[in-house]
């Protein structure tokens, strides 16, 4: 089949290749893959610039849906012909402290689609059944690919900060996954959402108004702290996401945030911030970070899906032959595409 795989932890090693339909265990299925995601870190891996740890070589990929092929003997709940999307856990040991309290997705042992594990930009994957979810009957698989940044954004939003009806909150960042938190802020009940993104983010500005943002601001032509530092009685935001991840913006979310309020960091930033972090006491913040999503985030964002409280198809700008990946990949750096989803 055909795969698109990294070969080397060097900028730009990433090609075509023909590999092996892959084998599956008693506990897998092997999935015939309809659509995937590009994600904002798969460039990022074919230019070598990442913070954690990847293993090469292997297919790229961890944003997914298809139809199931082929089951292991010893799946209980899933058929073949079922319409499928998987959360990116590959491997989890299951056993330590982190799994046994439902936080598999930081075990030590987990290896993620596309980062430690053969992933989905190719024709076929091996899936567990353990971290298998069905797709509604009227939902796309294109849609149902993108259910992984739907996913974090819940995480980040719903169970990792605390979003009051009436509160002001500020993303920084408007990505798939900013767009999204956008989304689920306004689900939570905020009041007020405001949306930051930067020269050559206006598509996307204007796309996070369908989301939920109520004030959008392009941080190249207008200061945003003035206008955020209006609120809460000039206090400032409760709650402010940073999804864009330079030092630069994390600062800014210090700063915007009002004391006793709320900085939840889910984008990565692989370069050292170079400024103080007292602002954290001066404000009395609270300040932490949001990876990924478990088992019974994505039952809840896929019944979204289905009641239609959430359109995932509004985000998706091209669709590509896996062929065509790295024209995918271009869209996605250059900001003309908000999500890529690609075909194989």
């Amino acid at each position: 089949m055909k795969a698109v795989v990294k070969y080397a932890l060097e900028d730009g090693s990433t090609e075509v290749r023909d590999v092996p339909i892959p084998k599956i265990g008693p506990t897998d299925v092997l999935v015939k893959v309809d659509s995937i995601g590009i994600c904002g870190s798969d460039p990022h891996m074919h230019h070598n610039n990442v913070s954690y740890p990847v293993e090469v070589p292997l297919i790229l990929g961890h944003e997914f849906s298809g139809i199931i092929d082929k089951v292991g003997e010893k799946v209980e709940k899933f058929s073949k012909g079922d319409r499928v999307t998987a959360e990116t856990h590959a491997e989890y040991c299951g056993k330590c402290v982190m799994c046994r309290t439902n936080n598999y997705h930081l075990c030590q042992e987990r290896k993620g689609y596309g980062f430690g594990v053969d992933g989905a930009y190719a024709s076929y994957v091996k899936v567990p059944e353990r971290i298998l979810h069905r797709v509604p009957d009227n939902v796309s698989l294109e849609e149902a690919s993108l259910t992984e940044p739907l996913c974090v954004a819940y995480n980040l939003v719903v169970n990792n900060m605390t979003v009051n009806p009436g509160d002001v909150v500020v993303v920084i960042g408007p990505g798939p996954i900013g767009i999204l938190s956008c989304n689920m802020a306004a689900i939570a009940g905020a009041s007020e959402i405001i949306m930051i993104g930067t020269n050559g983010d206006e598509k996307r500005l204007e796309k996070s108004k369908e989301y939920g943002a109520t004030t959008t601001i392009n941080s190249g032509k207008t200061e945003p702290l003035p206008i955020i530092k209006e609120k809460n009685e000039g206090y400032g935001a409760d709650v402010v996401i940073d999804a864009a991840g330079p030092a630069v913006t994390l600062k800014l979310a210090l700063e915007a945030v009002r004391p006793e309020g709320t900085v939840n960091k889910i984008a990565w930033g692989p370069k050292p911030i170079n400024y103080s972090l007292d602002k954290i006491i001066e404000k009395a913040i609270t300040l932490r970070g949001s990876f990924s999503h478990t088992w019974d985030v994505w039952e809840k964002s896929l019944k979204l899906l289905e009641k239609g409280q959430v359109d995932l198809s509004g985000l998706i700008t091209h669709q590509l032959s896996i062929e065509e990946w790295e024209r995918g990949f271009e869209l996605v750096e250059s900001k003309e595409g908000i999500k890529v989803v690609l075909k194989p």
